[in-house]
């Protein structure tokens, strides 16, 4: 499985970390769900949104100051609002519900940082990544895939621009671009497994960082991440439409530097 290699990744990037100093940090986090599948011919077929507070989580990531492997997990779980249909009468809004999440993160990679002045410091990023999203839809049997899993790992490139705005406030924006590889979705309904085509995305996050002494710190953050899923094989005249994630995370935690 997809997770398993990737645990052992992380278990090797973590023996490999170079000599950089380090720092540890906790989030917890809310994210805004804003899912939406449409037909070949470009007619909605079902969302999933929710609010803030709906869904809710932690993250947890080691990342060097300077220039080192990196590594982090993200784990989150609730309640999203299905609006679609059902087998017998498919029109979008004819079938409401509720659909229960939990979505997994992990990520591993190598950092390296430019200085651009005293002030100002530029990350560079590569590295690979696994996505897991677990959609149970809480409904009647009508409704094709009743459980859901879409899975994929992926590579990811990206940078930072980071600043110290006071003497004890850093702010900065970070962009990373994700190419999926292995994409599939799973569903319990038939026991297909489809194979997702063509999935990529990228993430937009703006980090706010207030330090409390030499070694801790208060950090909040926002998270705009985007995927694009293509449609699918068709098995059995069954098959995974097209389909976009605009999801939004606000995180609020605690870094340790070491």
């Amino acid at each position: 499985m997809l997770h398993r290699t990737f645990l052992h990744l992380t278990l090797f990037g973590a023996l490999s970390l170079s000599a950089s100093e380090y720092s540890l940090s906790i989030s917890v986090d809310t994210t805004r769900f804003d899912y939406a599948e449409t037909s070949r011919s470009g007619n909605l077929l079902d969302t999933e949104t929710n609010d803030f507070g709906d869904i809710a989580g932690f993250g947890i990531r080691l990342e060097p100051r300077m220039n080192g492997f990196y590594i982090g997990a993200n784990y989150s779980e609730g309640d999203t609002d299905y609006i679609g249909g059902t087998t017998i009468n498919p029109t979008y809004g004819s079938h409401r519900t509720t659909t229960q999440n939990t979505v997994v993160d992990y990520t591993l990679g190598y950092q390296v940082t430019s200085i651009l002045d005293q002030y100002t410091k530029m990350p560079f990023r590569a590295g690979i990544g696994y996505r897991g999203w677990l959609r149970d839809i809480r409904s009647t049997q009508s409704v094709s895939g009743y459980e859901e899993l879409y899975e994929w790992g992926y590579m990811s490139v990206g940078l930072g621009l980071h600043t110290q705005f006071s003497p004890d406030v850093f702010i900065g924006i970070d962009a990373d671009y994700r190419k999926a590889f292995n994409a599939q979705m799973y569903e319990n309904l038939h026991g297909y497994t489809f194979d997702l085509k063509n999935v990529y995305g990228y993430t937009v996050s703006v980090p706010i960082e207030i330090k409390l002494d030499h070694e801790w710190s208060a950090f909040g953050r926002y998270s705009y991440e985007y995927w694009n899923i293509g449609a699918s094989n068709v098995i059995n005249t069954y098959y995974e439409p097209d389909s976009e994630t605009k999801n939004q995370t606000l995180s609020l935690g605690v870094k340790y530097y070491f």
